[in-house]
């Protein structure tokens, strides 16, 4: 395992910002993927910088990754207080700005954006939070792309259900549903694409959204359901991501 070890103060957060990166690209990984690798450790750095040791006695932080098999595998170390993942509150996202409670965030955002993240204390040897971001080799070649045009309403959200439930009895697990060219999605649109999610995942299989214009996006965050659905910019990025877990 590569790693290096520097004073946990922030200054050190650039280092390991460029430490992070080049191993990312080193192992294959994407822009996006590197991307998340960069913001999940800096959250993860900045956590134990702020709030692992006692002011003026800043202690150390170690950084160390491996490539095992598809798998890169990032641990962060240090010797301050224990750490207890789950006294830390889930951050309350669905509330309006002005009436969320600050913290958790970070914590968040690193289970979002890796793969896996497990934390755990040693008395002898201290913190270790061990993250793995899985490494795509190739597009899976059994994703059914579905291109959905037009208005996503009441009239239309049967027929799109219909139409992906023939996909499924054919054999198709891996969805794709291209909404570039879905100019109103409504409340009957999303109830429809929820009873799809449902049934694909029943099957051990997975829906994925790609290309979504603004006011489409707007009606999945208006309502949440952006932390339900995978949401993908291009048809490539959503190829890419099947089999792999979480966004």
């Amino acid at each position: 395992m590569d790693t290096i070890t520097l004073s946990a103060d922030l200054d050190a957060l650039a280092k390991i910002s460029a430490f992070i990166t080049e191993a990312a690209e080193l192992c294959g990984l994407d822009e996006r993927a590197t991307w998340q690798v960069q913001l999940a450790i800096d959250e993860a750095a900045t956590n134990v910088i702020q709030h692992a040791y006692d002011p003026g006695n800043p202690g150390t932080i170690t950084l160390g990754w491996v490539r095992d098999g598809n798998r890169f595998v990032v641990k962060l170390h240090d010797t301050g207080r224990p750490f207890d993942p789950e006294s830390v509150p889930l951050p309350d996202i669905n509330s309006p700005l002005e009436e969320r409670q600050i913290g958790g965030l970070g914590l968040y955002l690193i289970t979002r954006l890796m793969d896996e993240a497990r934390f755990d204390f040693h008395p002898q040897e201290g913190n270790v939070l061990t993250m793995v971001k899985y490494i795509s080799v190739s597009p899976r070649d059994d994703v059914v792309l579905m291109p959905v045009m037009g208005r996503v309403d009441a009239v239309t959200a049967p027929e799109l259900n219909k139409a992906v439930h023939t996909q499924i009895e054919a054999g198709a697990r891996f969805v794709l549903l291209n909404l570039s060219d879905v100019t109103f999605l409504s409340s009957s649109g999303l109830r429809s694409l929820l009873l799809i999610r449902k049934e694909l995942m029943t099957l051990g299989g997975e829906l994925r959204l790609a290309g979504l214009q603004p006011q489409v996006h707007e009606v999945f965050a208006l309502t949440g359901f952006t932390q339900v659905f995978a949401i993908h910019a291009t048809t490539e990025d959503a190829r890419a991501a099947f089999g792999l877990g979480r966004v």
